[in-house]
């Protein structure tokens, strides 16, 4: 069992829940210095954006692990190095990284949205709530990039456990879909604009604090003045002459100022939504002005003007960043495509292209030298294979040279032999040696048409002349054929044959005798009185033919391999009769057929698959 697959769901998750830890502590550190609070608002503000985060960020970790919870399965079979997976589930799970991002990045900002839209905190006017949710999200996005590339990495290694032919067809499942191009692109522009996007933003937000605090001071001062200098009684023709219209002309600047005759300390107190009190003693009483702490916006005009062409430059570069390494990617994937055409095998194509990246380019200088030594294997290959074709060609007229020297002296021996046997008078033992004389002779010829037949079958040059024939005395002949194949051995052939049989058609001299080449091996390797021969229907118009031998010593892989020409198949019999099972089988299929071998314990089948008429 694998660990690295077996706890990529705990890996995954842990990183997600530090930097949900990370961004709620540096948020609750650093947001009054960034956004310039103090006093109550500062702590009221700081807590509610740290604490907004940590319940988001928790609420994306829980989705998280219910989205990784569907690939418990897939990540069991990587852990024990199982075969049973499907490319679909793994490119499923190569999804999720990002998907994981998304919705730690989603959860966050849902959170901070909430927080300081529905339940903000009454210290907390909507101006101050605003900018705390645009600082989180600034923090949140770009803690997101470093996210999904660490959470990413967790995948790859997990990946690297998959069957590589799987994998390869993800890969290319992928490629066929477009799926890479479109994604190179995409995540170029995003790793080059959201930088950008965070510093613009971030910066505009903190300039914006720092002339709200500015503004807030010079409120704060206004108020003062207007305590002192406005509403303190000052001797003339009348008590507290000229006040109401210093009341008066204060409200319509924003500031609501009163007179009491009780005295009262200097204080200054932070109301809901931003109102500010201002109690100041007076000499005789005292004054209370309410204002409104700052009146500058969350983004000044001007700022979201920079922050918007700022984007649009950045958004531009990353664009033609991602059209430049996809463009450079789709050469790469080309030039390894290319690997295996015929201008490369003749040397007479262009492998590489400049690349813009430097990574590309590595990749490029790689394919380039594959390419010179794919080439010079490909020509050696070339000369190899026409050596062999040489070859086979020389040994096919080789064979077929000896063999027509071979058949002639034999038919004459064979046709003797019939002429004594049936114009002379012959004693019984004068008898039996003629009818081994024939019996060897036969077999002999059988051989060395096995022979002549593969040295066509090598070249090509075998035809087949098709012929309506009824499948009874099809059998028959064949089974007579493999008697002469099948030696002294003193073993008896069972024939059933179904009578819904169709005709078929079949060249009358070459089915027989790879039908007969079947019974004659299985007569040789028999260790039962009988061999069983049958002749049956099969689905989709077509009949069965099969030889089933009694044999603990040979077994299904053996046989297979004695008619297998690839090296691949194990270890193989070269004798005439192993020749005859290859030749028979190239026959079968030469009719559209199919041979294959049964093992059902210690009985053993060929079974000849063949098209009815």
């Amino acid at each position: 069992m694998n660990e690295r697959a077996d706890r990529l769901t705990l890996r995954a998750l842990g990183v997600t829940l530090i930097f949900t830890l990370l961004a709620s502590g540096l948020l609750a550190l650093l947001t009054s210095r960034f956004l310039v609070l103090s006093g109550e608002v500062a702590f009221d503000g700081s807590e509610a954006l740290s604490l907004s985060l940590l319940a988001g960020g928790s609420l994306g970790v829980c989705w998280a692990y219910v989205r990784l919870r569907r690939h418990r399965f897939t990540l069991r079979a990587l852990s024990l190095g199982s075969q049973a997976i499907e490319a679909e589930q793994l490119s499923t799970l190569s999804d999720e990284p990002a998907r994981i991002a998304l919705i730690w990045l989603f959860c966050s900002l849902a959170s901070l949205a909430l927080t300081f839209t529905v339940l903000r905190p009454a210290i907390v006017d909507l101006s101050t709530g605003t900018n705390l949710t645009l600082l989180g999200g600034v923090i949140v996005a770009a803690a997101s990039l470093p996210l999904f590339v660490l959470v990413r990495s967790v995948f790859l290694r997990t990946f690297e456990l998959a069957p590589v032919e799987i994998m390869r067809s993800v890969v290319e499942d992928a490629d066929l879909q477009g799926i890479i191009q479109k994604r190179v692109p995409r995540r170029l522009i995003a790793a080059v604009t959201t930088p950008v996007v965070v510093l613009v933003l971030g910066s505009s937000l903190i300039v914006s604090a720092h002339l709200r605090r500015a503004d807030q001071k010079a409120r704060e001062e206004t108020a003062r003045v207007l305590a002192r200098a406005a509403l303190e009684l000052r001797p003339g023709a009348g008590p507290g002459a000229g006040l109401e219209a210093a009341i008066a002309q204060a409200e319509t600047l924003g500031f609501y100022a009163s007179v009491s005759q009780e005295a009262e300390v200097y204080r200054l107190d932070r109301l809901a939504d931003g109102e500010v009190r201002m109690v100041t003693p007076l000499d005789d009483g005292s004054a209370q002005v309410h204002f409104q702490g700052s009146l500058v916006g969350v983004l000044a005009g001007t700022f979201v003007l920079v922050s918007l062409f700022a984007i649009g430059i950045a958004g531009g570069a990353g664009t033609a960043l991602g059209h430049a390494l996809g463009q450079d990617l789709r050469m790469a994937i080309r030039d390894v495509r290319d690997l295996g055409t015929a201008p490369l095998t003749s040397g007479g194509a262009e492998i590489v292209n400049t690349a813009r990246f430097a990574v590309v380019a590595r990749l490029g200088s790689a394919i380039e030298r594959l390419a010179e030594r794919f080439h010079v294997f490909a020509n050696a290959q070339e000369r190899a294979i026409s050596a062999r074709k040489a070859a086979a060609r020389m040994r096919g007229l080789f064979f077929a040279s000896v063999s027509h020297d071979l058949k002639s002296p034999l038919n004459a021996i064979l046709g003797f032999t019939e002429l004594v046997r049936a114009n002379e008078p012959l004693s019984d033992g004068q008898r039996e040696s003629l009818e081994l004389i024939g019996r060897r002779g036969r077999e002999l010829l059988a051989l060395i048409e096995t022979i002549l037949d593969a040295a066509r079958v090598d070249a090509g040059q075998l035809s087949l002349v098709l012929d309506r024939s009824d499948v009874r005395s099809l059998v028959n002949e064949a089974v007579l054929k493999g008697k002469d194949l099948g030696g002294d051995r003193d073993v008896s052939v069972v024939i059933e044959i179904s009578e819904e049989l169709a005709p078929m058609r079949v060249d009358r001299v070459r089915m027989p005798r790879a039908m007969a080449t079947f019974i004659g091996h299985a007569l040789r390797i028999a260790e039962s009185p009988l061999v069983h021969v049958r002749a049956l229907p099969a689905p989709n118009k077509r009949w069965l033919f099969e030889v089933e031998v009694t044999s603990a010593h040979v077994d299904k892989q053996r046989l297979r391999a004695m008619m297998d020409l690839s090296p691949a198949a194990g270890p193989s019999e070269h004798r005439g009769l192993a020749l005859g099972l290859r030749l028979a089988r190239s026959i079968v299929e030469l009719h559209g057929g199919k041979v294959d071998v049964k093992d059902r314990g210690e009985m053993t089948s060929f079974a000849l698959l063949l098209p009815a008429a």
